[in-house]
């Protein structure tokens, strides 16, 4: 089980994009518009996304502010950038896997032993008292703690007192269904506290510093745990969380004060002097100072740098724990989480959003921050001969934005990865903007379910949908496929529509989906279907005007597609 993360990427400008229409610039101008809230989303302070394809950064850009100049003024004192440092919320428990992941291949961390052996004290759920908590069940959220209201101390107290008292902080048993240790999934913060406290029991060393000694110096990434061992500069040139006020932009962590200071962030007593604490603190008195749930500050560029180091580390990766539709195994939040491995996500693409695609990395969210850091490992045999490594954020989101059209991914974070991905398709030597046809019929695929999600986010989003029956064998189907993916085609069809492609073979597959919308027979390929939210086929008089598409000029597809697609 060798783990080793080795930083060797090519830092590719991000002034030409591999493919026509796929510019810099417009993918610059893309985030603008994220954080103006043109489309279908709200204002927000700043985005900042960064792609890499194999080991070349293809893309980093940023829009918005890291700082504005008052609460009440919306102008800029610094703009946000790619390589701003900012608070990038729970991707930091991805980060603390990936430090785990050193310590168990070094032997000083064993998976599978009690999580007490490392803290000095017992940490057993009352409850099931002869069932130990291992790090195994931390670190896939399986350990049965609960967080509390605070699930961090402020110092000089210790940790260990969160443990203690008439509700300690773990699952009670329960009658139909296990939730003691090694069952039961639910998300905790409280889960990677712990494991910093592991960290600092293995090896009796303060949390921050093991960090930046085992995994951010070896890989020279200027990055830690609440400010802890950035470089001043980089600190200076970091970028504030925001909430949106009614006057303006209120800072909610890492004002400039805080970016000005040269000791290590935490919560502390206001009685405490912070740089004595520091320097006689000793290992395991509180491993919450530095928010190892939260608190790694990074860029965009740092985050993409990392999670493309999960191709290495399957054991990370591997799920742990699916989610069971028929016999309940754990607390999904309304499908967020439907797998899950040692500190690592997985996420299933469905018809509207990654049709065909699985995603590892982990998700972030607090302050008014939405944040991930996803990795798509390469395929060759659909196209994709390269892994893709993507990490975004975005500030001075609205508390409850709009639902994406997956259950992962709001309307914002939905926004930023069609972008990415737009962008690491362009960026694949097979994608049809570099000379490669595209063949996006997939005879294996579950085609009503994939209708039946397009359905769902076309009532979420009120964009219809938009079905094409055809074949990989056809010419004029794979023609029409072309031109959805060229400019300026390609963003008509991502925000007006949500795509399915339907393969029929040679009319004698998947008919069923052509008749539940009232087509009897296929006269040809490619059918086009465009389908109301309320599931009413829309073009009924022209489903079968396309079957010479790859002979129809570009603006007539372009006037079709744009009379029936969302404003």
């Amino acid at each position: 089980m060798r783990f080793a993360l080795a930083l060797c990427f090519l830092l590719a400008p991000s002034t030409a994009l591999a493919g026509d229409g796929y510019s810099a610039g417009g993918i610059d101008r893309e985030l603008r518009r994220i954080v103006d809230g043109k489309g279908e989303t709200d204002p927000i302070a700043g985005a900042a996304l960064a792609v890499m394809v194999g080991d070349r950064l293809v893309y980093s850009g940023a829009a918005g502010c890291a700082e504005f100049k008052s609460e009440t003024d919306g102008k800029c004192a610094r703009p946000l950038r790619a390589t701003s440092k900012l608070r990038v919320a729970s991707v930091s428990k991805m980060v603390i896997a990936m430090a785990l992941a050193r310590l168990i291949d070094e032997g000083a961390v064993d998976l599978d032993r009690a999580a007490s052996d490392y803290l000095g004290w017992p940490l057993s759920n009352p409850a099931f008292p002869d069932r130990p908590i291992t790090v195994r069940h931390l670190l896939s959220h399986r350990s049965s703690v609960r967080d509390p209201e605070e699930y961090w101390v402020a110092a000089p107290r210790e940790f260990r007192w969160l443990f203690v008292g008439d509700a300690p902080p773990f699952a009670a048993a329960a009658d139909d269904v296990d939730l003691g240790p090694g069952a039961w999934f639910q998300y905790a913060n409280l889960n990677y506290g712990i494991l910093a406290a592991v960290i600092e029991g293995a090896t009796q060393r303060r949390f921050d510093l093991v960090m930046g000694e085992r995994l951010f110096r070896p890989t020279k990434l200027d990055i830690g745990f609440n400010w802890s061992g950035v470089s001043p500069k980089a600190r200076r040139d970091g970028a504030a969380l925001y909430e949106r006020t009614d006057a303006g932009w209120r800072p909610l962590v890492d004002p400039p004060e805080v970016l000005a200071g040269d000791l290590p962030f935490f919560l502390a007593e206001e009685s405490v002097d912070r740089a004595a604490y520091l320097g006689a603190y000793r290992p395991g008195d509180n491993p919450t100072l530095f928010s190892p749930q939260g608190g790694q500050r990074a860029s965009v560029i740092d985050l993409a740098e990392l999670v493309r180091q999960l191709r290495n580390a399957e054991f990370l990766t591997q799920p742990s724990w699916r989610f069971d539709e028929k016999t309940p195994n754990g607390d999904s939040e309304e499908g967020f989480f439907r797998a899950f491995g040692l500190g690592v996500q997985t996420v299933d693409g469905n018809a509207a959003l990654l049709a065909g695609r699985s995603l590892i990395g982990h998700p972030g969210e607090a302050y008014r921050l939405f944040s991930g850091a996803r990795l798509l490992k390469a395929k060759p045999s659909s196209g994709r001969p390269h892994d893709v490594a993507i990490a975004f954020a975005a500030t001075g989101v609205a508390p409850q934005p709009a639902k994406g059209a997956h259950p992962t991914f709001n309307a914002v974070k939905e926004r930023l990865m069609r972008l990415a991905f737009k962008i690491s398709d362009a960026s694949q030597p097979d994608h049809p903007s570099n000379g490669a046809e595209p063949r996006p019929f997939d005879e294996t695929a579950a085609a009503m379910n994939d209708v039946e999600g397009a359905l769902l986010a076309s009532k979420a989003s009120g964009r219809p949908v938009l079905l094409v029956l055809g074949g990989n064998w056809c010419h004029d189907s794979r023609g029409l496929a072309a031109k959805f993916a060229s400019a300026p085609l390609d963003a008509i069809i991502d925000r007006g529509f949500h795509l399915v492609f339907v393969d029929v073979g040679n009319r004698d597959r998947n008919l069923d989906v052509a008749k539940r919308f009232g087509v009897e027979t296929l006269l040809g390929t490619p059918t086009i279907l465009i389908v109301s939210p309320d599931g009413v086929l829309l073009n009924p008089d022209s489903v079968h005007d396309w079957r010479m598409a790859d002979s129809r000029s570009m603006s007539d597809a372009i006037d079709y597609f744009s009379a029936y697609a969302a404003d």
